[in-house]
């Protein structure tokens, strides 16, 4: 029997699949599954950098739904204009939601490559929640 000259790759994707099940769970199971991966996988830096993205990303969600609540309520009481303008301003809310859930899509299969990768607003909330002072990673053609 021949040997192949290329060396098995089983036990290596193994490896990498293993410190990339609690980025991945951070994706998956929103709040807890960060906590989860930033409690049990502290040290690895793929899992704290994606365990942070996922709390920043609801985070993001749910400060600008409460920023609009109250500033909607406030502007809603003016006559006759102000709930044109307060439901206006709810588009903008949708359109941070839709764009935060294609980046929360996009960095859930950069972590299954075991990749890092920042999401723009959400990388302000992690250096302020966190103390991350970090530079935007922009995902390139291979990432």
């Amino acid at each position: 029997m021949q040997q192949s000259p290329l060396p098995e790759r089983a036990p290596q994707s193994e490896v990498e699949a293993s410190k990339r099940i609690f980025a991945v769970l951070a994706y998956i199971v929103p709040v807890l599954g960060g906590i989860i991966g930033l409690a049990v996988d502290r040290n690895n830096p793929l899992t704290r950098n994606h365990a942070q993205q996922s709390i920043a990303t609801v985070l993001a969600l749910i400060m600008s739904f409460l920023l609009w609540a109250v500033i909607g309520y406030v502007i809603g009481l003016v006559p006759i204009m102000g709930p044109i303008v307060s439901i206006s301003l709810f588009s903008l809310v949708v359109a941070m939601l839709i764009f935060l859930a294609i980046n929360w899509i996009i960095s859930l299969v950069v972590a299954l490559r075991g990749r890092e990768r920042t999401i723009p607003f959400a990388n302000k909330i992690v250096g302020r929640l966190f103390g991350d002072d970090r530079q935007a990673k922009p995902l390139n053609a291979t990432g």
